[in-house]
């Protein structure tokens, strides 16, 4: 077992000089996500309820793909940020191979290798820490997302369902929703006709 001697502890406070730089960057990250799914999240709510008050799921189901395509660039450009700084800081000098070590560490995979000096290796560690949140903000934001989903979904299936379930003699309570569902699109239906 070693013993922790003053120079053991120097050499290890060396290797988190730049901790706070990496915190920093980190805590940046962060906040673009959280910014821009919060932005995301809300602009589909607000779509995909539109879309539900006037009978069209298609446009939920629209609403949400191209939601989740804006959580991906979303991820792709914390990635491209984290690469640049890794350029910037002359950390990494090509910045195609920074973009590639930043976007390893920011999915956890680890396949892209770089020998950062001996202040900055505490750095790949902080770019994994940001992208597992970062990533675990994105997925919640998706479950989330996917209520409004399973809505337009139900609305669109909901006679097909109903008759199935009569058919076979099933008794669901989770699909009690669906009598709701079925009045609500006859309700929907009887206002387009009133309104044309």
């Amino acid at each position: 077992m070693e013993i922790f001697t003053t120079a053991y502890l120097f050499e290890l406070l060396s290797f988190f000089e730049n901790a706070p730089a990496a915190i920093a960057g980190s805590f940046l990250a962060l906040w673009i996500n959280v910014y821009f799914i919060r932005q995301i999240s809300i602009n589909y709510e607000i779509r995909s309820r539109i879309c539900l008050s006037r009978n069209k799921p298609h446009g939920v189901f629209f609403n949400y793909f191209i939601s989740i395509i804006f959580l991906m660039a979303v991820q792709m450009t914390v990635i491209v940020c984290w690469g640049i700084a890794l350029n910037a800081l002359s950390l990494i000098p090509d910045p195609k191979q920074a973009i590639i070590f930043a976007g390893s560490s920011y999915t956890t995979l680890g396949y892209a290798v770089e020998d950062l000096p001996l202040g900055w290796k505490f750095l790949p560690s902080v770019i994994a820490l940001s992208g597992l949140f970062a990533i675990a903000l994105a997925t919640a934001c998706m479950l989330n997302m996917s209520m409004l989903f399973r809505q337009a979904w139900l609305l669109k299936h909901a006679e097909k369902i109903r008759a199935i379930l009569e058919r076979e003699n099933i008794e669901m309570p989770e699909f009690m929703t669906i009598e709701e569902t079925i009045k609500i699109k006859a309700e929907v239906k009887s206002t387009d006709n009133q309104q044309k």
